[in-house]
């Protein structure tokens, strides 16, 4: 077919640049508007904006988040056996299927916003940002689809163009939203926020339906007959996925769920226990999230590359490719997680205006690179064909979660800490039992270890730690803005010294070269 798959394949680390540039700039723009919405919204209305958004984070982990990963692999499969004509098919009749799964639970989230909020939540306020953000699910779907077929093409620089757009549009409609809204009450403000995660949607779908015409053109339209077999295969692929996709959502879902509850029994009020709920939620995890974005890369490109290794019989070449992921994230994620624990309560006094965050911040940011690990793990498992074991070590991760965030977060001292540790310690368990279920599918001489490759990395990142101390007695006291912008780059020379005197940087750099 003219134009079909004509889209440029890229390495797997080169995929990983795109994604890791796409994901840090869209990031980095939530990052602004979790910076200045408590500004607009207070405490308060940053725990209605949380209290809404895991509900949604839920159905769309069931319904579509296994679906890029799904589809990637599917179409790398077929383009490996040169079926490019029944990949393109597959994509298309998906695409038809999701659009219609958004669309009802869109329909379902929408009207059942009112009890949610009322029944589940004990925040009736929190009806109308439910509503607001129920039209994002249909188009996410759709979205997911289609990046999921690019994906499978080894491109990912649709997926991180689109990442950016939709982050661009939200930013840029939620807050004149929001502002206008704001005489009417801070539940009608937040609702103005939350829909701007549904204009965006919009966006981001846009670019990406634009992209994929441009290079299938005419053909890009799904053609009978119904490709029944292809779309089982993808279903049975996607269920397990989109089931390991759920521990974010589920932990998100039960703080929400649990910690406000928890923290009332301490004898905290409804506005304050939710204010709380906004620190962790809508300040600290906002933080944690951009050290997850190599990781999240990471886990995206290696699962058509390891999808195709391992069905062509080359499970070793599968098993060297996510060791060098780990080595990557041991790199770039331990310097991140030290950066917000030496820093927290400056650059949460920096970012929000208070440093009610801080505590938390330190505790969530000592589990970063394990989740970031949890994502590689869980991602390769899936492009192995063992997509049940993440959703296995999912549900014991759940458990650890539910039961450490209800006992913790009810201590007397502890409160919404309890709640970060709960976090920390469920994703410690996940990742571990993930790790494990990787080494058994692969020979055991190419066995991936995780502490092989951690030294240098965690020695520079101690160095760092003690170069910012000691650079905070030879300044003396500054103002939390100042102490920020100054302490920032100067923790990275220190580290990025310290993997070059090490050779470590070197390596790494010939690491990302490789096809």
């Amino acid at each position: 077919m003219p134009g079909e798959m004509a889209v440029p394949r890229q390495s797997v680390w080169q995929g990983a640049v795109w994604l890791s540039l796409g994901s840090l700039v869209s990031k980095g723009l939530g990052a602004v508007y979790r910076i200045f919405l408590p500004r607009v919204l207070g405490d308060y209305g940053v725990g209605l904006f949380q209290i809404a958004y895991p509900l949604y984070a839920v159905l769309l982990a069931v319904s579509v988040n296994g679906i890029p990963t799904a589809l990637a692999k599917e179409v790398a499969e077929r383009q490996a056996r040169r079926d490019l004509v029944g990949a393109q098919q597959v994509v298309l009749w998906a695409l038809t299927g999701l659009a219609a799964l958004g669309l009802v639970l869109a329909a379902a989230m929408a009207l059942a916003a009112p009890w949610v909020a009322d029944t589940l939540f004990g925040e009736p306020a929190a009806a109308g940002p439910i509503r607001a953000l129920a039209p994002a699910l249909a188009l996410v779907a759709l979205e997911a689809g289609l990046r999921g077929s690019f994906q499978g093409e080894a491109s990912m620089r649709p997926t991180a163009v689109s990442q950016i757009l939709e982050q661009v549009v939200r930013v840029a409609v939620m807050f004149p939203l929001a502002l206008w809204l704001m005489p009417r009450g801070v539940p009608a403000a937040v609702t103005g926020a939350s829909l701007g995660a549904s204009v965006g949607a919009v966006a981001g779908f846009a670019y990406l339906a634009r992209e994929r015409w441009r290079h299938w053109g005419p053909s890009g339209l799904p053609r009978r007959p119904v490709p029944w077999s292809g779309l089982k295969r993808l279903a049975a692929v996607a269920a397990p996925m989109s089931m390991a996709g759920l521990f974010f959502p589920l932990t998100m879902l039960a703080d929400s769920m649990v910690v406000p509850h928890r923290l009332r029994h301490l004898g905290l009020g409804l506005t304050e226990a939710t204010a709380n709920f906004g620190r962790l939620s809508g300040e600290a995890m906002p933080l944690i999230n951009l050290t997850l974005v190599v990781g999240a890369a990471l886990a995206v490109s290696l699962v058509p590359a390891v999808a195709q290794a391992i069905s062509s019989g080359r499970q070793a070449e599968a098993a060297d490719r996510v060791a060098n992921a780990v080595r990557l994230i041991w790199a770039c994620g331990l310097p991140m997680s030290g950066g917000l624990f030496f820093l927290a309560r400056p650059l949460t006094a920096t970012l929000y205006g208070e440093a009610g965050a801080a505590a938390v911040l330190r505790i969530l940011s000592l589990g970063a690179p394990v989740l970031a690990l949890q994502q590689v793990f869980g991602a390769s498992l899936q492009a192995a064909g063992r997509g049940w074991a993440p959703v296995r070590n999912l549900l014991w991760g759940t458990g650890v979660k539910y039961g450490l965030t209800w006992w913790l977060t009810g201590i007397a001292g502890l409160g919404i800490e309890g709640a970060a540790v709960g976090t920390v310690v469920a994703s410690a368990v996940v990742t571990y039992l993930n790790w494990q279920a990787w080494c058994r599918a692969v020979p055991p001489a190419a066995r991936t270890s995780l502490w092989r490759h951690l030294g240098v990395p965690l020695g520079a990142t101690a160095v760092m730690g003690m170069g910012l101390t000691l650079l905070h007695r030879l300044v003396g006291p500054l103002s939390a803005p100042l102490w920020t912008a100054m302490a920032l780059p100067a923790g990275a020379l220190v580290y990025v010294a310290g993997l070059l005197a090490s050779g470590e940087a070197r390596e790494l750099l010939n690491l990302v070269r490789q096809r």
